[in-house]
């Protein structure tokens, strides 16, 4: 029964997080790059991370930031950055100054019927190959959630 005093918010597990990270890894090895992966809640707090080898230690801190800023958003950090950011200079520096997102490409959200459950944020790698990374771990995500 749906009480309209409560809200019931969706978040990935565990077990799609670790799978969706590991199609995140695979595109990594195939990029050729080390990074740090962090899959998020909706909260953007984690549920899973991994560094590679050779990727900076720090590497998951920046994939956290982005995930953290994809879960809150509902969409792609790029996204948010070309249809939001650009142009309101006000905005980016309010979204900006927070020290838990990190507005660069390689931040996917992970949706069900539209709605954030969880994100994916990958750094260590160029920004762009970044995105292509995270971006395999949610189409990995969005296969295990239509099953």
């Amino acid at each position: 029964m749906d009480n309209p005093a409560v809200r019931t918010v969706q978040h990935v597990n565990f077990g799609a997080a670790a799978e969706a990270m590991a199609a995140g890894l695979a595109k990594a090895r195939e990029l050729g790059i080390n990074v740090g992966i962090v899959v998020t809640d909706a909260n953007g707090d984690i549920v899973t991370v991994a560094r590679m080898d050779g990727a900076n230690p720090r590497a998951w801190k920046g994939g956290h930031g982005k995930a953290h800023a994809a879960a809150g958003f509902g969409r792609s950090t790029e996204e948010v950055i070309e249809k939001r950011l650009k142009g309101d200079e006000v905005l980016w520096r309010a979204m900006t100054a927070n020290p838990d997102t990190f507005l660069v490409p390689g931040g996917v959200a992970l949706t069900v019927n539209g709605k954030s459950v969880g994100a994916v944020g990958v750094s260590g790698g160029h920004y762009s190959d970044d995105a292509k990374v995270a971006q395999a771990a949610a189409d990995r995500f969005t296969e295990l959630a239509a099953e």
